[in-house]
Parts: C-alpha cells; sequence; structure tokens
C-alpha cells in the first residue's frame, strides 16, 4: 500500500513539472489582472456632496480666471459671464447626480499584459440590453503600483511603460449581480462596495460623458 501510494505521488509530481514545463513557469505566476478595489462614487454623502459643488462652482462665471473672462469679452461674448442662478446649479447637480449615483469605480492590478490586453475590453455584459447600450470602462487613469501617483500612457501604446501598473475606470449604472468582462475574460470581483478613497477623488476625479 505504501509503495503504491510513493508511485502515485511520484507520477503526480511528474505532471506537475512538466505542466510547468510546457507554460513557462506560468503557473506560478500571478493573474495579468486583479480587481484590487470596486468604489462608489456617491456612498460618502460629504466627499460626494464636496465634489458636486465643487465641480459646479469651477464652472460658475463668476468664479473664471480675470483673464478668461477677458477673453470672453474681446471674443463678445461677455452676456455668457452671468452667474450661475440657483436654477442653473441645481440643473448642474441633477446632471451630475444623474451619471455618478449608480456608477462603480474599478481600480484593477495589471501585470505584464500582453498584445491582446485592450482598455476597452472592461465590459458589463447586460443580456437585457442589447450590445450597444452595454457599459463600457469610462474616464480611464492609470496609476502607478503603489495607487498613489498617476501615470501617463505611452502615445503610440496608450499605456503605461511599465511592467505593472494600476488602472482606474468608471462603469455607469453598475448591476452588481452581473459579472465585468476583461481582455482575459470574467473577472473575479469583491464581495462588496466600498466608499471611493480620498487619493481617488484626487488621482482620478469623475469627469461626465461627452
Amino acid at each position: 500500500m505504501i509503495v503504491r501510494l510513493l508511485v502515485i505521488l511520484s507520477m503526480l509530481m511528474v505532471e506537475i513539472g512538466t505542466a510547468r514545463a510546457q507554460s513557462g513557469g506560468s503557473m506560478d505566476k500571478p493573474p495579468p489582472l486583479r480587481i484590487v478595489g470596486l468604489y462608489s462614487l456617491s456612498a460618502d454623502k460629504a466627499a460626494y456632496a464636496r465634489f458636486i459643488r465643487e465641480q459646479i462652482d469651477s464652472r460658475d462665471p463668476v468664479n473664471f480666471p480675470e483673464e478668461r473672462k477677458a477673453l470672453f469679452r474681446r471674443l463678445g461674448r461677455g452676456d455668457s459671464l452671468q452667474p450661475f442662478t440657483d436654477e442653473d446649479r441645481q440643473e448642474r447637480e441633477d446632471h451630475l447626480r444623474l451619471y455618478m449615483e449608480e456608477a462603480a469605480v474599478f481600480e484593477v492590478m495589471v501585470n505584464n499584459p500582453d498584445a491582446t490586453f485592450n482598455i476597452g475590453s472592461f465590459i458589463q455584459p447586460d443580456p437585457s440590453q442589447p450590445k450597444s447600450q452595454w457599459q463600457v470602462a469610462w474616464n480611464v487613469k492609470f496609476l502607478t503600483l503603489d495607487g498613489e501617483a498617476e501615470l501617463k500612457p505611452d502615445l503610440d501604446k496608450k499605456l503605461p511603460d511599465a511592467a505593472q501598473f494600476r488602472v482606474v475606470f468608471v462603469i455607469h449604472y453598475w448591476k452588481p449581480t452581473l459579472p465585468l468582462r476583461s481582455s482575459y475574460g470574467e473577472l473575479a470581483l469583491p464581495s462588496s462596495i466600498q466608499p471611493l478613497p480620498e487619493r481617488l477623488w484626487r488621482l482620478a476625479p469623475y469627469e461626465l460623458p461627452d
């Protein structure tokens, strides 16, 4: 009995070694993509309200720098420098909330991506909708491996010139019961969604779709 077990164990070790050799040791390699954060823009009510207020303030003509105001006047657009009314501010807030309220922000670790890696492949498939309405990655930002600084993409590759980095993006109207698809198939999702951390409000601020 003992001899038989030793023979079986030896055969298993040979098979494992062969598989590793055939795959170039890939069994020990980390996956090319791993979600390290799933966040909500609206979970932290104070940060959410602050961001919306700052976005509206930055677009209120009353807060434009004097150089910009002077340019508007030179171009004959001085009439567009009227400060926002309460109705203007509410309209802009409603528009931001429409997109941000149910959006999910993903932070994904990227490890040695190959030629098949494509940011456009981050998609949430939804069988109840035509494919043309499936939500895709929006507001993409690249970060350093530790997630503490922004990385600019290479103009040719449209990806950072680094073997490992993080990518942050938004999926609008996120549905927790549906998967997230990538260039390498569906990704394992965190068990819960967390408030967006302060560093991502700063490094990857939300932008409205065009």
